[in-house]
């Protein structure tokens, strides 16, 4: 019926044009096919929360801006992927010779991030809201090439649900070359979660980031965003995360291996790049969990000049000099990069919640041995002395390490039960914050586009998986809100109930962690007893440590939660009613009571006014209880906070005058 009314009011406009003015002029009329799909999204709108795509290493297209001096005119071109007749002719050309042979060897040079001059810049495509620029990094006409899709399948999985882009499905291009404190994945993210609540139906935005692209988020979530920017962000599915590092990229700096194709750029031309790539040395091996381990071994054809290098950040240093100092110029910076990656701690928890999706069933290489020593060994092709169950690049061990010490934090702004509840409330797991998921690539339910459950799903797995049908169905079920297709649904009412959930699971799980009030009593006590003779707090910090306990105390209490949690059940059931269809509710009633229409109509009108008053009270409860509630928050963190300021300064003054003593006692 709705397309018939499309079809004959375009009629109609098509005839009355032909009738008018433009009558002498040829109309070329073709046939027009409307076809409407009913998705779940165009269902209800409130039912397809918001999805950000972030990519991993080398999963970002790079355009190349660059002005000509004097010219008033830029040219772009891409810089990563290239057009595809530049890579055929790479494949054609292995000798590398001739005018084609010129143009791939300025592409290589051009993708050393130091290389770039002042008239030329490199930005993320960021076209179609980012979309493009994260789908696919090279086409083939409309299509995208099977080796280069990074987000391709699930982008198009999430639009046949309804998904669209700018509306509720959005990427974030970076530059995967750079380090996050040096390219603008931070500040781009941060625009499209203001931009998603502030122009769209939504509060909240899902991340699903891969490999490199979740180490860059957790800078960003633990370093850089606000607690206004981070209260947006609905969880992170963090797929394939090499948390804890990945040998293989201590064997790419050091003797090159194929990350792409090597039809598209060879093992020794990717070493040499990825040398100057800041963001690399993020990858290398956590010292925390690859220590003990033996990464590279030179010198295994003669005992006595064997060198072992073990993933330690000692050890991993040394050997990243030491390349500086055979190399030269064209490798500088490595040590100094290293250094820098370090501190970016990874075992600090992000403060939302997280799933971590742990590829395994591949056979990982993490131990690497060369024949020769140096520096012949940096032009050797390996051979594989250990492996380990992983996703071909990623250890299991990396991810799982990781991500079980982030259980333990319980560090997330709110619980994973409130934030998905139809999946998290049901069953119980691990951890409130952080949820492990382990695909298998030889699991039953392993399938993807063109490739049917049973086949070959571990090549390449570590890529592909975010190709794989469990991986689109988890980010899905994440972002889907299940509530929002009932007929009673109310987005201000399912506001108010995950609230009410929330203060819940603060006070049994956050408030019952706090020190009990005679224990921090217990600990000021003896810090002032520990104070040395005639040092003292200072006077205007002298009713400190009684307004912390009073803090301590409402915190501790259950007063204030339960009037949140009062407050915000009353606005939760009466929203429901206030704000819902009338319309529905009066034809559902007089169709299963029979009762005429107009006292029917009455009847619901007075309940909804007498909701609409209720939702007054319920609010003003609700802000009574969550208000001193944050304001006891903020009391009890700034008091600490000072606290342990005089803590330090008291033990300063202690440590000094105690070094005083031992001077005159020495003079003595």
């Amino acid at each position: 019926g709705r397309c018939r009314a499309v079809c004959s009011s375009t009629a109609s406009r098509v005839a009355s044009l032909a009738r008018g003015q433009m009558r002498h002029l040829p109309l070329h009329l073709s046939l027009v096919v409307l076809v409407h799909s009913d998705t779940a999204c165009e269902r209800s709108p409130d039912a397809c929360e918001p999805v950000i795509l972030v990519p991993g290493v080398m999963g970002s297209r790079l355009r190349q801006h660059t002005r000509v001096p004097g010219a008033l005119q830029t040219s772009s071109s891409h810089l990563w992927l290239p057009e595809s007749h530049r890579l055929l002719a790479r494949s054609a050309l292995s000798s590398r010779s001739g005018v084609l042979g010129g143009l791939y060897r300025s592409w290589v040079k051009s993708l050393d991030p130091r290389g770039g001059s002042r008239w030329s810049v490199v930005e993320p495509d960021r076209a179609n809201w980012g979309v493009k620029g994260v789908a696919c990094i090279l086409k083939a006409g409309r299509e995208c090439v099977s080796t280069a899709k990074v987000f391709w399948d699930m982008i198009v999985a999430l639009e046949k649900a309804g998904y669209r882009a700018g509306s509720n499905l959005f990427g974030v291009p970076y530059d995967w070359r750079l380090a996050p404190t040096e390219n603008k994945l931070c500040a781009d993210l941060a625009t499209v979660l203001h931009h998603v609540t502030n122009n769209t139906r939504h509060r909240k935005a899902l991340l699903a980031a891969h490999s490199l692209g979740n180490l860059q988020l957790v800078h960003c979530l633990n370093r850089v965003f606000s607690a206004e920017t981070l209260a947006k962000v609905k969880a992170l599915v963090a797929i394939a995360p090499p948390f804890g590092g990945s040998p293989q990229v201590a064997r790419v700096l050091f003797s090159g291996a194929e990350m792409v194709s090597r039809l598209i750029i060879s093992d020794l031309e990717t070493r040499d790049f990825a040398r100057q790539m800041p963001a690399a040395y993020m990858l290398l091996p956590s010292e925390r969990v690859f220590g003990n381990d033996t990464i590279l071994s030179l010198g295994t054809g003669d005992p006595a000049a064997r060198e072992d290098y073990l993933g330690t950040a000692a050890d991993m240093g040394a050997l990243l000099r030491k390349i500086e100092a055979h190399v030269g110029p064209e490798a500088s910076g490595m040590g100094q990069a290293h250094a820098a990656s370090l501190r970016a701690d990874m075992w600090e928890a992000p403060p939302v919640p997280v799933v971590c999706v742990i590829g395994a069933g591949v056979p990982t290489h993490v131990s690497f041995g060369y024949c020769e020593g140096w520096p012949r060994s940096m032009r050797e092709e390996p051979c594989v002395l250990r492996f380990e169950d992983g996703d071909t690049t990623v250890p299991v061990r990396s991810a799982q390490s990781v991500c079980d010490h982030w259980q333990r934090q319980k560090r997330c702004l709110s619980p994973l039960s409130t934030v998905h509840p139809q999946r998290y409330r049901a069953e119980p797991f691990r951890s409130e914050c952080v949820e492990v998921v382990h695909l298998h690539c030889k699991g039953h339910t392993m399938e993807a586009e063109g490739e049917p459950r049973g086949g070959d799903h571990c090549t390449e797995y570590h890529q592909r998986i975010l190709h794989k049908r469990p991986t689109i169905d988890l980010v899905q079920s994440l972002a889907f809100n299940v509530n929002a297709l009932e007929p009673r649904y109310s987005a201000r009412a399912q506001q108010a109930s995950e609230l009410s959930d929330l203060v819940a699971w603060l006070h049994n799980s956050a408030a019952v962690a706090l020190a009990p009030v005679p224990a921090l009593q217990s600990a000021i006590d003896g810090w002032r007893a520990s104070l040395p003779s005639g040092l003292s707090p200072p006077e205007e910090e002298a009713d400190l440590p009684s307004s912390l306990l009073a803090a301590w105390e409402r915190l501790k209490g259950r007063g204030l939660y339960e009037q949140a949690i009062r407050g915000a059940s009353t606005v939760s059931t009466h929203a429901a009613i206030a704000t819902g269809d009338a319309k529905a509710d009066i034809e559902g009633t007089v169709a299963a009571t029979g009762l005429p229409a107009e006292r029917v109509e009455a009847a619901v009108a007075a309940a909804r006014a007498s909701s609409q008053a209720a939702l007054g009270g319920g609010m003003a409860t609700l802000r009574g209880g969550l208000g001193p509630l944050l304001t006891a928050a903020a009391d009890a963190h700034e008091r600490l906070r000072r606290v342990a300021a005089l803590c330090e300064q008291s033990r300063a003054e202690s440590c000094r005058g105690e070094a005083e003593g031992g001077q005159q006692e020495g003079r003595g």
